[in-house]
């Protein structure tokens, strides 16, 4: 009984050691691709235009406080710069959550979109050379350099834009 189960894991083994692999390094398609880059670009965009608005708050509101704090300016419309100072700091925060929310789910659908991609040409590159499966090359402690395939990838995912 011992010898057909010691028979059947070393043929469990072959099995396992005829299968091909391949892989990929997230890193250096995150560092090379043209697609992860003008991807970077648009929410970096995004970004920059946000803060231009928060900038642009911020502004009129040292203005508002120096006319608050300035003594040449009557109570009544002290008040109403308080009153302005309020409402452009409401705005302000309105602005700056909006931000947040918009570039957290412009960031997430981006990242989506090309971890999708990715998933895609490896399984369709596994499936035309027949690998039994796609892995990011860092689960590996040794790996045979030709199991490599991040070139090709980001090749793929950049002339499918």
């Amino acid at each position: 009984m011992k010898k057909i189960l010691a028979g059947l894991v070393v043929l469990s083994g072959a099995v396992y050691a005829q299968q091909k692999f391949a892989c990929v390094d997230a890193n250096r398609i995150l560092q090379e691709s043209k697609t992860v880059k003008q991807a970077e670009q648009e929410l970096r965009a995004k970004v920059q235009d946000y803060q231009r608005q928060l900038d642009e708050i911020e502004k009129k509101l040292e203005e508002l406080k120096k006319q608050i704090e300035s003594r040449a300016i009557s109570q009544q419309a002290r008040e109403q710069k308080i009153k302005e100072y309020q409402q452009t700091q409401a705005k302000g925060i309105e602005i700056q959550q909006k931000a947040q929310k918009e570039i957290t789910e412009l960031k997430e659908k981006l990242e989506g979109d090309i971890l999708s991609k990715v998933r895609l040409i490896a399984e369709d590159m596994a499936k035309k050379n027949g690998y039994a499966g796609v892995f990011d090359c860092g689960a590996f402690v040794y790996r045979s350099p030709d199991m490599d395939v991040t070139e090709e990838v980001i090749r793929k995912l950049d002339v499918g834009k």
